[in-house]
């Protein structure tokens, strides 16, 4: 569980993080250099799930660790990412993402993180997002420091 007491904010329980594949923790279909030890790391804190379409159809060679792939439909990712959301409780649910099919996610989740990466993030995304980081690891380390959180949304 990742808590942090955000003055204006309140108090916000983490017990899920939605990760998005493709643009978010992956490149061209392949993860990231050093994503997959810190997806482990977060995932002794919180149950993460790495969510995506598998454009490149090559989750089942990338994803091994200690978190849970769900795969969505081609056509209605955003709504199955959404869905995903409001079934875990959106209330306990961190979301990472940067394509227009993470915006719904982003929206309905408790904190919704928009990451810049290699392919950009798409606007959509910058307007649902809480917080926008530069990077995937910038993005993942607030779950390990949610002081970070407090110093980034307080108001």
């Amino acid at each position: 569980m990742v808590t942090a007491s955000i003055p204006g904010w309140g108090e916000i329980t983490l017990e899920y993080l939605l990760v998005d594949f493709n643009g978010t923790i992956a490149f061209d279909g392949q993860m990231k250099k050093g994503v997959r030890e810190l997806l482990d790391e977060v995932s002794k804190h919180v149950k993460v799930y790495v969510v995506t379409a598998d454009t490149y159809d090559s989750i089942g060679k990338e994803a091994a660790g200690s978190f849970t792939v769900v795969k969505t439909g081609q056509l209605s990712s955003g709504i199955d990412k959404a869905e995903l959301v409001r079934q875990l409780g959106p209330e306990q649910v961190a979301a990472i993402g940067n394509g227009a099919n993470d915006a719904m996610m982003l929206r309905e989740a408790a904190l919704g993180i928009a990451v810049i990466g290699e392919e950009g993030c798409a606007a959509s995304v910058l307007k649902e997002a809480d917080v926008v980081t530069a990077n995937i690891v910038h993005a993942l380390d607030l779950m390990l420091h949610p002081e970070r959180l407090v110093a980034v949304l307080r108001e």
